[in-house]
């Protein structure tokens, strides 16, 4: 009873809601527009954080190739100091059985010499 007698007002109240979320509920150009900057912004910010990460894996690329050349270097290196340490060690043998024959000879003279000076 109360709907019929008030029906126009009802009926009234009803479109303006409506309307008022009709209104409220959708965005503004303004607000379309600050929405549309964030996104180029997010789109821009993306693209730079895209270039960095391919400069960074360029220089990754090259660290990685000098590391394996320092590498191969160091190993050279290694192969040369282990050559030079075995030759050193011969010469260290060499020079110790000269020093050996040396002392034999000395000793012989030594003998001889007083063999000569006892007579």
């Amino acid at each position: 009873m109360f709907i019929l007698k008030h029906g126009r007002l009802i009926m009234v109240f009803s479109v303006l809601s409506l309307l008022a979320i009709a209104f409220f509920g959708c965005a503004t150009t303004s607000q379309i527009q600050v929405l549309e900057e964030k996104a180029q912004k997010a789109l821009e910010t993306a693209e730079q954080a895209s270039q960095e990460a391919e400069a960074a894996k360029v220089d990754s690329t090259r660290c990685c190739s000098e590391s394996r050349k320092n590498a191969q270097r160091a190993e050279d290196a290694a192969s040369r100091a282990e050559s030079a340490a075995v030759r050193a060690e011969q010469a260290a043998k060499v020079a110790q059985d000269a020093a050996l024959k040396a002392e034999a000879m000395a000793k012989k003279c030594e003998d001889i010499f007083e063999r000569i000076t006892a007579k």
